[in-house]
């Protein structure tokens, strides 16, 4: 299928296929598959969307193409994106990867890291992302020169958040926490308190003093925790018990969790309980925990390195893929393109409809943001922001759907389609 560009400023789409997710349980089927919807725009947002009528001349005749709503990454680390080719580690692991990354800050100029994260959120734009947070490391007390690059950062059409990403252990004292803390806080709404917990630094004192500086600034979380395939990791464990006992305001996303496969049913099923409870959102990454996780030089991994994600939407946990990182020491391949993300799950998570029932995984926003009683996105009132697949069918994507058009606000953005086969 291709596509001409409209003619006139955009009005709305007619004849364009949204997943069974997204719409009305009333919405009538054929053949076992949603209708396709007209949907109509005003002012930069949705005016209605309802089944498609015939001879909608006003309306863009997308002529059935599958359509999202602009896409969320909710995990990436825009400091160290794009370094590969000067930082590649010797030995497979998530060990390895960081004292590589540890060893390549010596190149980490404001120019070297605005260019780079510059050009990361250049590409998720446009592949459809309206929605992406980073994570950024700190090793100091104060915030790192890339913590004030990204907030310098502007992409049209593009919600950036930052995630300030401490040891654990520098959570140790209560003093160091607030200080860190309060320097998120400051640093305006889009700023969330994180930390990566492993048992190779656990520390219980240090997790009660991240949770108390966050509730003191009234912070939101999100932290890298257990990204292990050990049974003897704490994080998410020691979390369920704390927030089965303490009160807690702010939102919490939980990345990685790898661990929790390998507990035991009884314990998986009394984490997953808790996070649901509290709303708790749980993170995926598959692409870098399959390379990362059992990674042993000349071995084929035996174990998947992913977390449960299907159990955890059984017991009403909210979740979402993210790429993690792209082309560097932890990961050389990457394009963020969340797509490319799911497709991987869809594989490792032995997903199926994929597009129907699973492609919230990677554009519905509330998980992320924790918006009190969210609307799906494309209601009445939300952005007209959408990414449309020309070329693509409902039973194969998300592979062979790299060809898009992007819409952010109810105008054209981006356009990527590819010439007829020869």
């Amino acid at each position: 299928m291709s596509l001409t560009k409209p003619t006139s400023p955009l009005t709305g789409l007619a004849n364009v296929r949204l997943p069974a997710w997204l719409l009305p349980a009333e919405w009538p089927q054929q053949h076992g598959e949603p209708v396709a919807a007209d949907i109509r725009f005003a002012e930069g947002k949705i005016s209605s969307l309802v089944p498609s009528q015939l001879e909608q001349d006003e309306l863009w005749d997308v002529q059935g193409a599958l359509a999202l709503p602009g896409l969320v990454e909710p995990h990436t680390h825009l400091d160290k994106t794009f370094t590969i080719r000067r930082s590649r580690p010797s030995r497979p692991g998530l060990l390895a990867a960081i004292e590589t990354l540890h060893k390549d800050r010596q190149h980490w100029s404001a120019e070297d890291i605005h260019q780079r994260a510059a050009q990361a959120l250049a590409w998720a734009a446009a592949n459809g992302v309206t929605h992406l947070r980073t994570h950024i490391d700190w090793f100091e007390l104060t915030p790192p020169v890339a913590w004030y690059e990204m907030a310098n950062l502007q992409q049209p059409g593009v919600t950036l958040q930052q995630v300030a990403l401490a040891p654990l252990g520098f959570f140790a004292d209560a003093e160091a926490a607030n200080s860190i803390a309060r320097a998120v806080a400051q640093s305006g709404e889009h700023c969330l308190l994180g930390g990566f917990i492993h048992s190779s630094n656990w520390d219980p004192a240090a997790m009660a003093n991240l949770m108390h500086s966050a509730t003191r600034w009234d912070l939101d979380l999100d932290l890298h925790i257990d990204e292990e395939l050990s049974d003897k990791a704490n994080g998410l464990v020691w979390l369920a018990n704390y927030l089965s006992e303490n009160e807690f305001s702010g939102h919490i996303c939980c990345s990685h969790g790898c661990a929790l496969a390998s507990g035991t049913e009884q314990q998986q099923r009394e984490v997953l309980s808790v996070l649901a409870q509290h709303r708790v959102t749980l993170i995926a990454l598959p692409m870098t925990n399959l390379l990362l996780q059992d990674a042993v030089m000349g071995q084929t991994p035996r174990q998947r390195g992913i977390t449960l994600l299907k159990e955890a939407q059984a017991a009403g946990v909210p979740v979402l893929l993210g790429c993690d990182n792209v082309q560097d020491a932890f990961c050389p391949a990457g394009s963020y393109d969340p797509l490319d993300t799911l497709s991987c799950g869809l594989f490792a998570l032995q997903l199926d409809t994929v597009f129907d029932q699973h492609s919230h995984l990677i554009c519905n926003p509330a998980p992320l943001t924790n918006t009190a009683q969210p609307e799906l996105p494309l209601a009445v009132g939300t952005a007209a922001s959408l990414v449309i697949f020309p070329g693509s069918d409902s039973v194969t994507w998300p592979l062979n759907s790299a060809a898009r058009v992007v819409i952010h606000h109810g105008k054209l953005s981006y356009q990527r389609l590819w010439q007829a086969e020869f």
